[in-house]
């Protein structure tokens, strides 16, 4: 007993531990953002909790990135280790999809973009595919060239939809195309879509039935039973007549007699001339109507006509066919190609020209030369 009277708390005396004066005047340091921690961690491949393997690639992640952008990793129950079909989601895209999915940044590289596009869409990441949307929208970045390059990385992975809209933008390249293996190995599916095409740039009709006949001559044992799938989709109404004479005479280069032999290539080459005929003599006059329906006719629609501003008919270029005139052989058209094979970018110089399809066989009729045409803008 220390003989002291009662003794009091700080708490009894009136101190409050939870209030110190001028405590809210210290001026304490930044706190750490825990979003640019968690960022660090990620970026760091500190401690990853899930491993994804694809054939033989393993890659060690967090799980709460995938689960941000992926509605397929989002509806896992936890999973430690999950197995991705190689078909359907490649190494390399899985790779760029991560780094993308790292990155402050929403742009999408060329390389490997339909593998990226094919594996968004299996790992159902809804913003990933819709920029990848965007870019094929672009019509500044895939036209011609580019979208035929494109075109074939889609059919690789066997992207209908895509590589469709994609052969769809073929224009002035479409006559480049043609000198190329890669046209001679289109499916018969893919080429019959370009073929039918109006957006396809010629210089005329007898372009596209020769490029026809360079694809079907390319396989023939293969090929000979598409004859008449593939000649369905020229338009022969749009061909010169005196060249669709010759055909039907089989005054032509030997190497397509094959081709003009079929049942179907003669029926078309026929109703062209009965129509060339018919549309000269009485394109005015009621008889000529009623002639088109007995004969089950339809007005030619038009191509996508082109024009080289820089070669005159009279002088062609280079030793080759002048690309303007329409009437010529198989063995010149060959030579036109190799001519574009040389000269990879002349296509780029040629010209979309204004002129109907009526216009083009009337005018074919009644002259030896091409019609003039109304220059427009350069094709890029």
């Amino acid at each position: 007993m220390s003989g002291r009277k009662e003794v009091k708390s700080l708490l009894q005396l009136g101190y409050d531990p939870n209030h110190t004066e001028h405590w809210d005047k210290i001026d304490f340091d930044d706190k750490l953002n825990h979003l640019d921690l968690i960022d660090q961690r990620l970026k760091n491949f500190s401690k990853p909790n899930i491993q994804i393997r694809i054939g033989d690639t393993v890659f060690d992640c967090h799980a709460l990135l995938l689960q941000c952008y992926s509605e397929m990793f989002d509806e896992l129950d936890n999973e430690r280790a999950v197995q991705l079909p190689e078909e359907k989601v490649s190494p390399q895209a899985f790779q760029i999809i991560y780094e993308w999915m790292l990155s402050s940044k929403a742009d999408i590289q060329r390389e490997h973009f339909v593998e990226v596009f094919v594996a968004a869409e299996y790992l159902r990441i809804k913003h990933l595919t819709d920029q990848c949307w965007i870019c094929m929208d672009s019509t500044e970045a895939l036209m011609e060239d580019r979208a035929f390059l494109l075109y074939i990385e889609a059919a690789r992975h066997q992207q209908t939809i895509l590589k469709n809209m994609l052969l769809k933008r073929i224009c002035a390249f479409f006559l480049p195309l043609v000198a190329t293996t890669e046209f001679t190995q289109m499916p018969l599916e893919d080429l019959c879509l370009l073929l039918k095409s109006s957006y396809i740039g010629v210089f005329s009709e007898t372009d596209v039935f020769y490029a026809a006949c360079v694809w079907l001559l390319e396989d023939w044992d293969n090929r000979h039973e598409s004859v008449s799938d593939v000649m369905n989709l020229v338009r022969f109404a749009l061909i010169r007549p005196s060249l669709l004479a010759q055909l039907n005479s089989f005054d032509a280069d030997e190497r397509i007699h094959c081709i003009l032999r079929n049942e179907t290539t003669k029926y078309l080459v026929a109703q062209a001339l009965n129509y060339a005929f018919s549309s000269n003599s009485f394109s005015e006059l009621p008889v000529h109507h009623r002639r088109m329906k007995r004969l089950e006719m339809q007005k030619p629609a038009d191509r996508t006509w082109l024009e080289d501003p820089c070669v005159s008919e009279e002088d062609g270029e280079l030793g080759v066919v002048c690309f303007a005139l329409d009437d010529y052989g198989y063995d010149a058209f060959l030579e036109r190609l190799a001519h574009l094979s040389r000269d990879r970018d002349c296509w780029k110089r040629w010209k979309k020209a204004v002129i109907s399809a009526a216009t083009l066989l009337m005018s074919s009729m009644s002259q030896s030369r091409s019609p003039s045409y109304e220059r427009e803008e350069v094709l890029m």
